[in-house]
């Protein structure tokens, strides 16, 4: 199945007009862009033994470098510095690690390198995201920080991606700024734990509003109740839940007629900055990783099998034959009991079952 996820499909036509959803879209940019605002020049940080923290302070890297080879270095050090801190990866199978962005909610951290221009990020750093959300089980939108603070009432499986190299060159600029402040006389001083909080976990919004939305649309074509936010900005935001409901059934109504591959159904689901929803890091695919990505692509892949229905997993039969050995793999090598927590395991292997058994 990686493949599905990794490869954007052939276009096959438009895609399904929503002029409600538009309406929505113009707003949700507004007071994202609003939050980031706030939070990025407020007097925020994390904690100094945040997991981010950690991984920069471990890097290690020369600010003296150039920036290509700042970000060679960063790619050399980036997967061993992370497998040193529990994070999955090509070549580590890392661990779950306890709500240190989402309050109560395990959590994968991925780690990956991708191959980009640094001088490109050098000059636009500010509008780097270098960590993004696969996957995370909130529905409402409150487009909370997802700072480990208790702000939702929904738990759940996380998983969330770090571009390492991509994270460092966002800090050498934050960096190279702060010193062009203090040689200017500055008063402010601003060290790491405030530009993780500033500048990464803002950044994260994005990719986390978009898997809300999916949610929201998988809660109401599966008839489960929507989580609440329980810690609001200290500013308005407005509240588009109602306005979401008619778009994203319309959305799942016209799925259900339609004979599309996989892809391009996903293709179709409302989103706000994904460029195509659901893919995952370009990496290496291998065992030590692969459980991870799956994981984080588990509620698509489920949403796709209902919604398309046995009528079309004919037109699907190569994903779907993939599907089902990925499946039977995972069961032979015990990685869920492995990997998870005793409950969730058993929820994971149970509803994997329906795709080994076709």
């Amino acid at each position: 199945m990686y493949s599905l996820f990794s490869d954007p499909p052939k276009k096959l036509g438009g895609s399904i007009q929503l002029p409600r959803f538009h309406d929505v879209e113009k707003a949700t940019i507004r007071d994202i862009e609003k939050i980031t605002d706030y939070y990025r020049y407020g007097s925020f940080a994390v904690k100094t033994n945040h997991i981010l923290v950690r991984l920069i302070l471990s890097m290690n890297l020369p600010l003296s470098y150039d920036a290509s080879q700042y970000y060679g270095l960063a790619t050399q050090r980036a997967l061993y510095v992370a497998t040193s801190l529990g994070m999955t990866s090509s070549i580590s199978k890392g661990r779950l690690h306890p709500g240190l962005f989402y309050y109560g909610c395990p959590e994968i951290l991925i780690a990956y390198t991708d191959l980009e221009r640094p001088f490109t990020m050098e000059t636009y750093w500010k509008e780097l995201s270098p960590v993004k959300v696969l996957n995370h089980p909130l529905s409402n939108m409150g487009y909370t920080i997802p700072d480990g603070v208790e702000r939702n009432t929904e738990t759940g499986l996380v998983s969330i991606a770090i571009d390492i190299p991509e994270l460092m060159m966002q800090y050498r600029g934050f960096r190279l700024e702060q010193r062009a402040r203090s040689e200017e006389g500055s008063d402010e001083s601003l060290g790491i734990h405030h530009f993780v909080y500033r500048y990464v976990l803002t950044s994260m919004l994005k990719s986390q509003t978009d898997l809300a939305i999916f949610n929201r649309l998988y809660n109401l074509y599966d008839g489960a109740p929507m989580g609440e936010c329980i810690k609001r900005h200290p500013f308005h935001i407005t509240d588009y839940r109602v306005l979401l409901v008619r778009p994203l059934e319309e959305v799942s109504q016209r799925l259900s007629k339609l004979a599309l591959p996989y892809g391009n159904v996903l293709e179709q689901i409302p989103r706000i900055y994904s460029e195509y929803p659901f893919s995952v890091p370009d990496m290496a695919e291998t065992r030590q990783v692969w459980w991870a990505l799956f994981l984080s692509r588990y509620k698509a892949i489920d949403y796709l099998w209902s919604i398309c229905g046995e009528k079309w997993r004919s037109l699907n039969g190569t994903l779907i034959n993939q599907l089902k050995l990925d499946v039977k793999s995972f069961r032979i090598e015990n990685t869920w009991k492995a990997m998870l927590p005793p409950e969730m395991a058993t929820d994971v292997q149970y509803n994997l079952k329906k795709f080994e058994n076709v």
